[in-house]
């Protein structure tokens, strides 16, 4: 198998969270250099975007669906918690993340978004983040005691967060809060480490060639 990534994407971290969990022997790869506009890599990606994971059976994308995808088909050591309730859960925080988080991130990464549609961004954050605050249930792990899919959405979020917060200077997450303790502890997992530092790297990259 073949994952294309790019370190710095929160879609892709949370893939190779994953993959870096199970212990998978997976190729880790960047996209082509003129991918925004390849028609080739559209082929692999209809949206065009990454992460994309190359498979003998063909190509699959949206981040999501290739976490459940690796889960389904390497159930060891699962990702998903045995209670029913907190499976909905873990699903619920992945849902957060995408639909609430992510959109007023975008909007504020976005050179074209006006003063009045950042301030409305800022606000969206705030409130995703305090949804998401109160479906954790521990510091250092989304649910339970153990890793899972929420948390290889969230922790790569909470970074895009805390990155966004520094450009925008403006502390997006409450100190003291669950989410807060979270976003630092939670790097004491070796996987959620490993990927945050590569996130970090790919951005001191990015920054370096802009």
């Amino acid at each position: 198998m073949e994952l294309i990534s790019l370190p710095a994407s929160q879609f892709a971290a949370r893939v190779r969270i994953a993959v870096y969990a199970k212990g998978l022997p997976v190729d880790i790869v960047p996209p082509p250099a003129d991918w925004r506009e390849s028609r080739a890599f559209r082929d692999s990606s209809p949206a065009g975007r990454v992460p994309v994971l190359l498979d003998e059976g063909g190509a699959l994308w949206e981040s999501a669906v290739l976490v459940e995808y690796l889960e389904e088909r390497f159930p060891d050591p699962p990702l998903t918690p045995v209670d029913v309730l907190d499976r909905a859960t873990a699903r619920l925080l992945v849902q957060c993340v995408d639909l609430y988080l992510t959109p007023p991130l975008a909007a504020l990464a976005d050179p074209r978004t006006d003063g009045a549609g950042a301030r409305r961004a800022v606000e969206d954050a705030l409130n995703s983040v305090m949804m998401i605050d109160r479906l954790l249930t521990g510091p250092r792990y989304a649910l339970c005691d153990e890793l899972s899919i929420a948390d290889c959405a969230l922790a790569p979020a909470l970074f895009a967060v805390g990155v966004t917060g520094e450009r925008i200077g403006l502390d997006l997450l409450e100190p003291g809060s669950t989410l807060h303790a979270y976003a630092r502890m939670s790097r004491q997992d070796p996987h959620i480490g490993r990927v945050i530092d590569e996130m970090e790297e790919g951005l001191r990259l990015l920054t370096r060639t802009a």
